[in-house]
């Protein structure tokens, strides 16, 4: 062996004779350009190096070390060391002979020294490394000189992963060499990978229960896991709170024992699962309920079923989330009401007296004065202010499907119906206010339903039998005459006055012309911004006209006219000619059509208009709805210049 490596060293001549292995480590080490005639290691950690690297490898040198000093128990008194290297090569760890340890100083093949390939040539360590396999390295297989007197087994260390973690290597005068030395390396390496195994196992299942731990105790909803059997294994804080009691008062008991619920017999007995269904939890031993929505699922380990989960929601937190994303909130409040006019400073403080009170209130007023808006400010004004504000428009509901809106209904109650039911707004508004607008619309049929739930404070699904109580205060609004309706039969009298505790009336527009600059003010600003242009200014003649008109639609039409004119306008000032002509008043009408009228009026009109168009002759005929030339024929018969 000595002449074929001086062979190779000298002449570069590889025999083929030599283990594949060797050929190639040797061919590695060339390249490399490691010196054969080394004396020692060359690349050596100093002592804070070291205590660096064992500290990052502390678990597999605490696991190694018992095995190690086991495998050295079979060789001891015979030479031979046994040494734990990282996964570059760096010796960690070496226990053996003290002869031993003095031949091994010689050549540093001590702890912190690196023994890979491209710092030692072929050796039983870094070549280990190197094909990542056990190997056996004797004599002049060593590529350095100062190894040939040595023959060294090493054996990798995996983990769980597969990647080398280590060397486990065993070291000794080359006369002691024998094939059963590699498979003790190699049996020991294993037992040790086999120990990692374990601990990354236990490591893992510590691991899945502090996450089992975190994630049952921050979900939303309570948790309850039984086995087949029905027994109570595991709970979460969520369940603990509504229930009232601790984990320690239901781990190991019957589930049917903790409930008086004939439902969780059945889940019990049942293979299948169940999703959301609506009971009310009862408390064995205690006068504690709760309406919830129960959910269960199995659970399966290689297809047998060990168990279920059941998940319980309270009723009244799922209605919270449903009125929070479906934007069942009021988000007006008295503050934002605009307006300084006397009329609608007196109805403001009736409004808020209200407010303060939990009885139902009716408004009333013509379409568009804001009876939605103060809807909403009455609400965020009142003691339910933190709970869901519900609107529902009674005289945009179909008749039929009304009823299925505000009371809710139950599986198959009728055809298309959602499968589990539904609740309905009166459910959906629980602790909070209904807003019934066009209450006036209401059928009879539906008023005497509405009426019942009034009187009670608790609704009936349709379809259904279960009685819900409901805690909700109505705010409703109309623009009828109820009194009216009731004397001509369209309005339950009955309904009307436990609607009309409260009776808030809300003035036109036409009685607070005061407001309507400030409020053309706000929605220009408001509704510039929402369709990209800007307005520094508008003509004084542009809020004239809108103070001159009698504004039918109210607040409302106002919102839609000045939108209108914004969407028309230049975009940097608005004047009268963005205006439409009814805002002009009856003298358009006059100056329009041939009636018999005084030609003082007609003149007064045409003067006008042609003053609110600051002069230009054809915005006025534009606005006037005539054309230019009868504008003309008109000023001329007039003396209009």
């Amino acid at each position: 062996m000595r002449e074929m490596w001086e062979d190779f060293v000298y002449r570069g001549h590889l025999n083929k004779s030599i283990k594949t292995e060797i050929q190639e480590a040797w061919l590695r080490s060339r390249k490399y350009g490691v010196n054969p005639h080394v004396q020692s290691a060359t690349k050596i950690l100093d002592s804070d190096e070291l205590a660096e690297l064992q500290q990052l490898n502390h678990e597999l040198i605490c696991i190694s070390l018992p095995l190690m000093e086991n495998l050295y128990s079979f060789v001891k008194g015979s030479g031979f060391l046994v040494i734990l290297c990282d996964e570059k090569g760096y010796l960690m760890k070496s226990m053996g002979d003290k002869e031993t340890f003095e031949l091994a100083n010689r050549i540093k093949f001590i702890e912190g020294a690196s023994w890979s390939e491209e710092a030692m040539g072929t050796n039983a360590i870094g070549t280990c490394i190197a094909i990542d396999g056990p190997i056996q390295v004797w004599a002049s297989e060593h590529y350095t000189e100062a190894c040939h007197p040595w023959t060294c087994s090493a054996a990798p260390i995996h983990d769980s992963e597969g990647e080398i973690i280590g060397i486990l290597n065993m070291s000794g005068p080359v006369e002691k060499v024998h094939p059963h030395t590699l498979g003790m390396v190699v049996s020991t390496a294993a037992a040790i990978e086999k120990q990692l195994q374990i601990i990354e196992k236990t490591r893992g299942n510590a691991v899945m229960k502090s996450l089992l731990e975190a994630t049952t105790d921050t979900l939303s909803e309570g948790m309850i896991i039984i086995d087949t059997a029905g027994k109570i294994l595991k709970t979460n804080e969520i369940l603990h709170r509504i229930i009232g009691k601790k984990e320690h008062e239901l781990a190991g008991r019957d589930i049917c024992e903790v409930f008086d619920n004939r439902f969780f017999q059945e889940i019990t007995a049942s293979r299948a699962n169940v999703m959301d269904q609506e009971i009310k939890l009862k408390i064995s031993g205690s006068e504690r309920q709760a309406r919830v929505l129960i959910t269960s699922k199995g659970i399966f380990q290689n297809k047998k079923k060990i168990g279920k989960l059941l998940t319980i929601k309270e009723l009244h937190k799922v209605r919270q989330m449903i009125n929070q994303f479906s934007g069942n909130q009021a988000k007006v409040t008295f503050q934002d009401i605009i307006g300084q006019n006397e009329k609608i400073r007196k109805v403001q403080l009736e409004a808020i007296a209200a407010a303060r009170s939990d009885s139902n209130v009716l408004l009333t007023g013509e379409s568009g004065t804001g009876k939605d808006i103060f809807a909403q400010a009455i609400h965020n004004e009142s003691d339910r202010r933190n709970k869901p504000f519900i609107a529902i428009n009674c005289g945009g509901i179909p008749r039929d499907l009304l009823g299925s809106e505000l009371f809710g209904y139950e599986d198959g109650a009728f055809t298309g119906a959602r499968r589990g039911g539904t609740p309905g707004k009166f459910e959906l508004a629980e602790g909070g206010t209904i807003f019934l607008d066009e209450i006036g619309e209401m059928s009879l049929e539906m008023q005497v339903l509405l009426l019942r739930v009034l009187q009670d404070k608790e609704v009936v699904r349709i379809g259904g039998y279960k009685v819900v109580p409901v805690d909700v205060r109505i705010i409703a609004a109309t623009n009828k005459n109820l009194h009216k309706e009731v004397v001509k039969g369209n309005f339950r009298e009955d309904l009307f006055f436990r609607l009309n505790v409260i009776p808030v009336t809300l003035p036109p527009l036409r009685e607070r012309r005061d407001d309507i600059p400030r409020l053309a003010e706000y929605f220009i600003e408001k509704l510039a911004t929402r369709i990209g242009k800007s307005y520094s200014e508008a003509d004084p003649q542009f809020f004239e006209a809108l103070q001159r008109y009698d504004w039918p639609g109210n607040v409302r039409e106002l919102q839609n006219i000045l939108e209108r004119a914004i969407v028309k306008g230049n975009g940097w000032k608005l004047g009268p000619e963005e205006l439409p002509a009814e805002l002009f008043g009856n003298f358009c009408a006059v100056v329009k059509e041939d009636l018999p009228m005084k030609d003082e009026i007609k003149k007064q009109a045409l003067v006008r208009s042609i003053d609110l168009c600051d002069g230009n002759y054809s915005r006025a005929a534009r606005h006037l709805g005539i054309s230019r030339s009868t504008l003309y024929r008109q000023m001329e018969k007039y003396g209009i210049r």
